[in-house]
């Protein structure tokens, strides 16, 4: 895996609309040391009120959609040139709005979350030399967009990403509302400006350690064969050509029930192996605010629910093979991590993780 590239221009001149200030790149380094804050309603929708003032009426058309199923099902982890997206597109800020933008994503993710969305944009950047197709790696390709009306009070969601990420986070649904949530990696470890980044590293760490630490139980094994993760995004395939598809038409998704080849009840874990699972689940649930992320840790640590969820693996529990895949599977919870071959540079590997929740995916809002 290469280390370096020269850097385009833009991103020197324009650190707010495609990429991370070197602030950021600090967070990264320090956003696990407290506790997570953020997530509120009211912030959230003040600090969009705040972009809409600097923004024209076509971009405020762009950013603001109704909250229906047609709308929330448009996120992907597939990078543009494959799905095309709705919403402000982040590349086309100019300073001060990139700034009120960012204020946005500082007002609904924990530091974790927001360090997360700098390192998936710069690995996009550095993607670019290797985009001959073009399929649209670049840190500029990152959409925002509003469903519904911000507001204390009444349902509303925030939407989020581009390749690699998807953030859906619904405020005062019927339900809490921080999934479905995607996050992904390519390359999974890269240098830029003497700075080294591995945007997953808390999810591949705190997975391998769950798949390591359950491994000596046999039905923690999973059959088959993981090529990506199973509740994202419906993709077509389309021989010789770009997939079709890439949205999320498999919601309402189905689930397995029952107690064949799941993996092993986490009831049945010794204490160490039962905190593994805990950290694992809680290197997703970091990323959301406090306030968007904080009545799902309840619900899914809830004794009764914890000792009812199911942790399986396939492959190598280090994560180390194409085809390493960790899964949590809880009456509510769903959270996958797999290992992929990489795109640009096939030989290498990379990431893609999942989180949803088998009641409150958007927030309870979106119907069938």
């Amino acid at each position: 895996m290469r280390n370096s590239f020269a850097l385009p221009l833009f991103i020197t001149l324009c650190a707010f609309a495609s990429g991370p200030t070197p602030a950021a790149q600090n967070a990264v380094k320090v956003c696990g040391e407290s506790r997570e804050s953020g997530g509120d309603a009211a912030s959230v929708a003040a600090a969009i009120a705040g972009l809409k003032l600097l923004l024209s009426a076509p971009q405020i058309q762009a950013l603001e959609r109704p909250l229906n199923r047609e709308s929330a099902i448009q996120w992907s982890n597939l990078p543009l040139g494959v799905v095309p997206r709705l919403g402000l597109k982040l590349g086309d800020l100019n300073e001060a709005q990139a700034a009120a933008a960012r204020r946005i994503f500082a007002a609904a993710l924990s530091a974790c979350g927001l360090a997360l969305l700098d390192e998936v944009r710069l690995a996009d950047d550095y993607l670019i030399p290797f985009d001959r197709r073009p399929i649209g790696w670049d840190g500029r390709n990152y959409f925002l967009s509003v469903l519904g009306t911000p507001s204390p009070q009444t349902p509303w969601m925030l939407q989020l990403g581009g390749h690699h990420l998807a953030y859906n986070f619904t405020f005062n649904g019927r339900l809490p509302g921080a999934t479905p949530l995607f996050l992904g990696s390519e390359p999974i470890r890269f240098e830029m400006k003497g700075v080294t980044h591995e945007p997953l590293s808390r999810q591949s760490t705190a997975m391998s350690r769950l798949a390591v630490a359950i491994a000596p139980h046999p039905e923690a094994k999973l059959t088959g064969t993981f090529t990506d993760v199973v509740k994202g995004v419906v993709v077509t395939a389309v021989p010789g050509q770009l997939p079709t598809g890439g949205i999320d038409t498999g919601f309402p998704h189905t689930y397995p029930t029952g107690d064949q080849d799941r993996g092993i009840l986490v009831g049945k874990l010794t204490a160490g192996q039962r905190q593994s699972v805990r950290e694992a689940i809680d290197s997703y649930l970091s990323l959301p605010g406090a306030a968007v992320s904080a009545a799902l840790r309840a619900a899914y640590q809830d004794p009764e629910a914890f000792e009812a969820t199911y942790v399986g693996f396939s492959g190598s529990p280090e994560l180390s093979t194409k085809g390493s895949y960790v899964r949590i599977d809880g009456p509510r919870l769903w959270m996958e991590f797999v290992v992929q071959p990489a795109v640009a540079e096939p030989t290498t590997l990379h990431y893609h993780a999942l989180w949803r929740d088998k009641q409150s995916d958007y927030g309870g809002e979106i119907g069938p």
